[in-house]
């Protein structure tokens, strides 16, 4: 099929819906955009540090199981995010911002991040984690399905060339009294695969500062060559 046709079916659609566009409320559609990051707001810690646990699996076409991995993060909207994966085997991913990002070995060999995986960490798990709920509302329209689940379907056609939906739920876990709050996240690409993170076992922090925010990494992080070093003072180290 011709090009032409193709534009003159969308300029005819453009032109359809034009009144309805032009009679819209705006302080309805600015009412919407704060109710969605309220909820999305609702689903993460509210605090600037924080650290937990993490249990992964992705389905891929031709696997009759899903690749499972599991592990602890930590995360400092001063300093940047160590996610540590230990089974079934240990590496971490080093996230300070979008230009400075490691793949990094026990040992303290560090390997610059590239491709899918950078691009998750940057457009999607980070913003998650720190809360930045204008990005989503700009990006993806936001909606609530009737078990609670968040609904974000990317509105950019070329997102939607890569990403299907990311579906957000909270629960809690564990016995007694005081049941901890837990986070689903699941993505799903363009091609129907699920990538399904469950985060739980949540500790807040209420310091303030990058030093304390380092000093509470190396804690949690001792034994793990100059991994909290690298979020501190990123400049300093070489990838190979």
């Amino acid at each position: 099929m011709s090009r032409r046709p193709a534009l003159i079916s969308l300029l005819t659609g453009l032109l359809a819906v034009w009144p309805a566009m032009a009679d819209a409320d705006p302080s309805r559609e600015v009412e919407d955009k704060a109710t969605e990051e309220q909820l999305l707001s609702s689903m993460f810690p509210s605090g600037c540090h924080f650290s937990g646990h993490f249990s992964q699996q992705k389905s891929m076409q031709g696997l009759p199981v899903p690749l499972k991995s599991a592990g602890d993060f930590y995360y400092s909207c001063d300093l940047g995010l160590v996610w540590h994966t230990s089974e079934p085997f240990s590496e971490a991913i080093l996230y300070v911002n979008s230009t400075n990002n490691f793949r990094a070995e026990d040992d303290g060999t560090l390997t610059p991040l590239s491709g899918v995986a950078r691009y998750i960490m940057s457009n999607i798990f980070v913003r998650l984690l720190k809360g930045d709920t204008s990005y989503f509302t700009d990006e993806f329209a936001v909606t609530q399905e009737p078990d609670d689940t968040l609904l974000l379907i990317p509105e950019i056609e070329m997102m939607r060339k890569g990403l299907e939906a990311i579906r957000i739920a909270k629960s809690a876990t564990g016995d007694g009294d005081a049941p901890q709050p837990a986070v689903t996240i699941k993505v799903t690409d363009a091609t129907g695969q699920n990538t399904q993170v469950l985060i739980d076992q949540i500790e807040e922090y209420s310091f303030e500062g990058k030093r304390k925010a380092w000093e509470q990494c190396e804690t949690l992080y001792s034994g793990k060559t100059n991994w909290c070093r690298v979020l501190l003072s990123p400049a300093r180290f070489d990838a190979f």
